[in-house]
């Protein structure tokens, strides 16, 4: 009798399916997903909170445009960010405080040296062409580095505050 003819063939084991998944593979695809979910809604976030601040650049940057056109877009962009209450009966120098007191404290200086005095000259018809561009860079440069603002708290409270150092009006 040969001994080589009572071997059989080599047996291979059955092949391993994919299915069920391990655990550990479930929780990393929760996990990845849960992430993916986190970044697209901070991304969709932001996006609509910049939304005011770049429609109020874009107009500012279309034309040339007065200070009182500043004005009514700075107060537009404001009232996007800013309780109503707290903005709405601001102009002048209450308006320019709060234009001021809402920057970060490394801007307020250039904001200063850009807007200077054409606040107070913007209805008088000696306004000069360089007052008006001043005060536009002034805009711009609010518009980039206030809004929109950093928390919510420190932006209702910087207004709080520009709100209750004016005079009331008594009517």
């Amino acid at each position: 009798m040969d001994p080589l003819a009572q071997l059989q063939d080599i047996q291979l084991p059955d092949k391993i399916h994919n299915y069920p998944i391990a655990i550990g593979w479930w929780i990393l695809a929760i996990i990845c997903i849960a992430l993916l979910l986190f970044i697209s809604f901070k991304i969709i976030k932001n996006k609509k909170i910049k939304h005011s601040q770049q429609q109020a650049l874009s107009k500012l940057s279309s034309t040339e445009t007065t200070i009182e056109e500043c004005v009514t877009v700075l107060k537009w962009a404001a009232l996007q960010y800013f309780p109503r209450k707290n903005i709405a009966n601001l102009y002048g120098e209450g308006f320019y405080l709060f234009l001021q007191n809402t920057l970060p404290l490394q801007h307020q200086e250039k904001f200063k040296t850009l807007s200077a005095d054409s606040l107070q000259n913007m209805y008088q018809k000696n306004s000069s062409v360089e007052e008006n561009n001043n005060f536009h860079q002034a805009s711009i440069y609010w518009l980039k580095h206030a809004l929109p603002p950093k928390n919510n708290l420190a932006a209702t409270t910087n207004s709080l505050a520009v709100s209750e150092a004016l005079p009331e009006n008594k009517s």
